[in-house]
């Protein structure tokens, strides 16, 4: 009877019955009604649409399905999730707010198929940002080469200090990818793309920084600069890590960062002064915002009831912390504008009740001029300054409009600071100097002999050179990279000869005083002559290794 039962209920749900011999074996021993076979793989890789009263609310991005904050309860929601879970798909909800779920959709409209599209677009660009993670890439270079839509699209990942070729794809592929970046995912001043003229842009939220699968990267922010190529498109993207998880050395301590034990303390110095501006000079890419945070978060541990305020374009280190208010640029493009910008919020954070500002960059006489008045008022400001020597940041300065009055002032303009990043070698591949002296200029290596007189070491022993590569390097030779600085604590003799007679002139007479702060190139040969970077890094980053200056004071195992 119970076999008979099983038929007729087979039939009343118009399936096909199956054989007697099926049947039986679908009876369970109890003679209960049948076991009902699982839903295909199919069901559970197509689950049921979002219903459209539900659209303005949710969006589904693989398996997890992004849900306004505070809809979760909405009962059409709640019935998909029940009808998907049952067609085996394992949906899972993340609650976001409103300009996150508005981004998801890439400006899409109600239609599905651009929805789709904008979706899998997104998916592009994680896999992108997952393959740069993984393989420890500072920045992405996208380039675009046009022709009718049978071009294509390289991609490329800054390793290390060095561009390594990545993937490629079609250009339609790509032109959508790029359109993506700018239109669905980034923040721009303009809401279009526009292929012709140059566009920068971040992308801060956090639901585009992940993984295909939705993993969390560790990036905090991607920065975007777009410009128009001769065939085609070019889009840099430098990658924000969230500290202490890129591998990069961001969120590090400054002496881990590459500063010396003596430069260390020099700028711990320097951050307990109630007020001067304090400038990190190098060219992009040299490390400034890295080490600029690293110090805001040294002033911050050892400083704990200060306000501080960042002023940025864009927010690179986000600190989360109640004492950090940070401040972001918008709407301002040109230069000028970004200047007129920054100066006019520097004007608006004093009456914020600060006490330490920091100024992404100064970038022209408003953001300068307000910057001064800042420190004049009894602030301590740190920013940024495009030179590239430290004694031409007075004159950067008046050249900008700055009364070099002002500037003779070590309260005022408290330091001086450049530096650059160096490849370290890697420990494991790195060749020793004996025995391939043949790979050195020999000019170089009669030099570096010449800086044995004064240092801690006495032959040429720990020099080392790049080697192939090895496992433990991913087949670089390198390792990570390193600072080589020069930190200047100000005084009123260096301020007054730099603007009377001039950086060349000042920076001869400050290098032969008996307590001067070194400069890259000592700071440099030093890692050189302990085997931590090869003499061609000092080269490609300076210049090459040049004999001893014979006015430099001894160089001790503090100044490494």
């Amino acid at each position: 009877m119970a076999i008979l039962a099983a038929f007729k209920n087979w039939r009343k749900k118009g399936v096909k019955a199956p054989t007697p011999r099926r049947a039986a074996s679908s009876v369970r021993a109890n003679g209960q009604a049948p076991i009902r076979p699982k839903p295909a793989a199919k069901a559970a890789a197509n689950p049921p649409p979002l219903p459209a009263a539900i659209a303005q609310i949710a969006v589904r991005d693989g398996r997890v399905v992004y849900v306004l904050s505070g809809q979760q309860a909405h009962p059409v929601l709640q019935s998909w999730l029940y009808e998907a879970r049952r067609a085996g798909f394992a949906a899972r909800i993340e609650l976001c707010d409103m300009p996150t779920l508005s981004g998801m959709r890439s400006g899409s409209t109600a239609d599905g198929a651009q929805q789709t599209a904008a979706l899998s677009n997104v998916k592009h660009v994680r896999r992108i940002w997952a393959e740069a993670v993984e393989r420890r890439a500072s920045d992405i270079h996208f380039t675009l080469y046009a022709d009718g839509g049978n071009g294509y699209m390289d991609i490329q990942y800054r390793i290390k200090g060095d561009v390594i070729n990545g993937r490629q794809m079609p250009e339609t592929l790509g032109a959508e990818i790029i359109g993506s970046l700018y239109q669905g995912v980034a923040s721009v001043t303009d809401a279009q793309q526009d292929d012709n003229v140059d566009q920068n842009a971040v992308i801060t939220n956090p639901l585009f920084l992940r993984g295909e699968d939705g993993r969390d990267l560790g990036l905090v922010g991607v920065r975007l600069a777009k410009s128009r190529l001769m065939h085609g498109i070019g889009v840099a993207a430098r990658l924000l890590y969230r500290p202490d998880e890129s591998g990069n050395g961001h969120g590090e301590a400054l002496d881990r960062l590459g500063y010396s034990p003596r430069q260390t303390r020099v700028l711990k110095r320097l951050a307990r002064q109630t007020m001067g501006i304090n400038p990190f000079t190098g060219p992009t890419g040299s490390g400034k915002s890295t080490t600029l945070a690293a110090q805001i978060r040294d002033i911050r541990a050892h400083r704990p009831g200060l306000r501080i305020i960042t002023i940025e374009d864009p927010v690179e280190y986000e600190f989360r912390d109640p004492h950090i208010w940070q401040f972001y640029i918008a709407n301002a493009n040109t230069d000028e504008e970004k200047s007129a910008v920054f100066g006019a919020k520097v004007k608006a954070s004093l009456r914020e009740d600060p006490d330490v500002i920091v100024v992404g960059e100064i970038r022209g006489i408003e953001t300068a001029r307000e910057a001064m008045t800042a420190a004049i008022t009894g602030h301590q400001i740190w920013t940024t300054l495009h030179v590239s020597d430290p004694f031409m940041i007075p004159t950067r300065l008046i050249l900008m409009g700055l009364d070099s009055f002002y500037l003779r002032d070590p309260k005022l303009l408290s330091s001086l600071i450049v530096q650059r990043l160096v490849k370290t070698l890697c420990p494991h591949c790195a060749l020793p100097l004996a025995g391939h002296e043949d790979r050195i200029d020999p000019d170089i290596l009669a030099n570096l002999r010449t800086w044995l007189s004064g240092t801690p070491f006495g032959d040429l022993s720990h020099v080392r050179l790049r080697g192939a590569g090895c496992a433990h390097c991913d087949h670089h030779g390198v390792v990570g990279r390193t600072v080589i600085a020069q930190v200047i604590p100000t005084d009123e003799d260096l301020l007054a000869d730099i603007i009377q007679n001039g950086p060349a002139q000042a920076r001869r007479r400050y290098m032969a005083r008996p307590d001067a702060e070194i400069d890259m190139m000592a700071h440099g040969v030093l890692k050189v002559l302990a085997g931590e970077i090869d003499p061609a890094a000092v080269e490609e980053l300076l210049e090459p290794i040049p004999p001893r200056p014979h006015d430099l004071r001894p160089l001790t195992i503090e100044d490494l």
